[in-house]
């Protein structure tokens, strides 16, 4: 009786020593569980971080390249602003102008992957649009007339004209409706001010834009003019006599003014227009182009034949 009693006391301590280890062991299993997973998700935050700060870098570094080459591309497009100054300097000693726009990459060592190109464009090849008024404030009748044909043969409203001189002009006495509403009433500085006035929507001033200016004499140059800005020196001027104008400067740049009555037609509408034209520029529009690792950087300019600066814009 002794002995199975023993043997039964032997077999619970057994039992319980088994149900101990077992759940020893899984205390232990559940602590190691809980080990790698806080491990797994340190790892995982620090990756994180270490990705964080990897980028962060990659970001600040290419920030700063990109920052290096753009004050890189401004230098060396201020230096195509000077290079220009060198044509400004031989159209001033030429006696004529026959060339209307001049674009050409620079060759020279500017660095590795840096380039500058270099635009020159008579301004005097346009018109005026400051001449429509005269420095006292009176309306030049046919200065307007002129834009009026301008913006005619452009297949724009013809009647933007009397907003633009209502913009220019010093009175408040408007040719249109409201057209005095917030005029400026003095000359314009820039060719852009035009997209404050009333009428004057984007694909207008597209148009428009390559035939005009600010700056100058307020005279046309015949040997640089596009067909749309001869058409419109007078109400004689037709297409079929604006044509004959380029075909003729093509063979034989004017040297003169008054060359133009050599122009088949042109015997008796070339004196009427004789106080209009130029065969000479005063001022030119310069945009300078330099790109560094394809960062880019563009002055633009205007400039006289005395290096005065008209108007200066970088981007």
């Amino acid at each position: 009786m002794n002995t199975q009693g023993q043997e039964s006391g032997n077999n619970c301590d057994t039992a319980q020593n088994s149900e101990l280890r077992a759940q020893g062991e899984g205390e232990l299993l559940n602590k190691e569980g809980s080990a790698l997973i806080i491990t797994l998700l340190l790892i995982s935050i620090l990756v994180g971080l270490v990705v964080d700060f990897v980028y962060d870098v990659y970001i600040d570094s290419s920030s700063l390249s990109n920052w290096s080459n753009a004050q890189k591309a401004s230098l060396i497009a201020r230096s195509g602003q000077n290079l220009s100054t060198q044509y400004l300097a031989l159209a001033k000693e030429s006696s004529y102008t026959y060339v209307r726009e001049i674009e050409m990459p620079v060759p020279g060592d500017f660095g590795r992957g840096a380039f500058l190109s270099i635009k020159i464009e008579d301004e005097n090849s346009k018109f005026n649009i400051n001449s429509i008024i005269y420095p006292n404030g009176m309306t030049d009748e046919k200065a307007l007339l002129s834009l009026k044909k301008l913006l005619k043969y452009l297949n724009i409203n013809p009647n933007l004209s009397l907003a633009i001189a209502d913009w220019i002009d010093p009175d408040k006495e408007p040719r249109l409706s409201d057209s005095e509403y917030l005029a400026k009433n003095t000359f314009l500085w820039s060719v852009d001010e035009l997209k404050l006035i009333e009428g004057m929507d984007e694909n207008i001033f597209v148009k428009i834009s390559p035939y005009i200016t600010v700056y100058g004499n307020h005279q046309v140059n015949i040997n640089t003019a596009g067909l749309p800005v001869l058409v419109c020196l007078s109400p004689d001027m037709t297409e079929v006599l604006a044509k004959q104008i380029i075909e003729y400067r093509e063979t034989t740049p004017f040297e003169k003014s008054s060359s133009i009555v050599n122009v088949p037609g042109f015997e008796a509408i070339g004196i009427k227009i004789l106080n209009r034209i130029t065969v000479k520029g005063s001022n030119f529009r310069v945009t300078a182009k330099a790109t560094v690792d394809e960062i880019t950087r563009v002055i633009e300019s205007v400039m006289d034949t005395s290096m005065k600066i008209r108007f200066w814009r970088e981007g």
